[in-house]
Formats: C-alpha cells, sequence, structure tokens
C-alpha cells in the first residue's frame, strides 16, 4: 500500500510510513492528535463496521488475530436514535 522511499523490495519501516500518513492527512486538511496509521486502520474499520459487516469480518479484513481492536472501534460508533 505504501512504497518504500527507496528503489529496492526492503519493506518500509515505521519511521517513514508516519512521516507519508502525516504528510497525506495534512495535504488533504485533516488535523487531529494522532496522525498516525492507526487513523487509517480505525477509519477502514469503522467504514466496514458502518456497511454491516461483522466484527470477525473486520477483524479479518484488518489481519488482526483477534477482534479486540474491532470491537473497541465499534463501540465508538453511535447508534442512530428511534
Amino acid at each position: 500500500m505504501f512504497p518504500a522511499p527507496r528503489s529496492d523490495d526492503t519493506p518500509i519501516n515505521d519511521v517513514p510510513l508516519d512521516a507519508i500518513v502525516r504528510e497525506a492527512l495534512e495535504a488533504i486538511g485533516f488535523a487531529a492528535p494522532d496522525m498516525s496509521p492507526r487513523v487509517l486502520r480505525n477509519t477502514f474499520a469503522r467504514r466496514q463496521l458502518l456497511s454491516g459487516r461483522t466484527n470477525e469480518q473486520t477483524s479479518a479484513l484488518l489481519g488482526l488475530a483477534s477482534q479486540r481492536t474491532v470491537t473497541r472501534i465499534r463501540a465508538t460508533i453511535s447508534t442512530p436514535a428511534t
């Protein structure tokens, strides 16, 4: 998803990835206390949950071993009043 800033196929490490994500978020005018790849993961997870996917499906899409993170994210989604 994020190409390394080198010509070889070495995986990108956390420092350049954080900088790339921060720059991309700033470029679209997004500002928050946390400007890390976690924002992208959580946004993707929320969108999956809002579209009707289960915690298990969303965890699998994220490559997570457990549903703990997705359960926490689901808890931040407000439900519409009836």
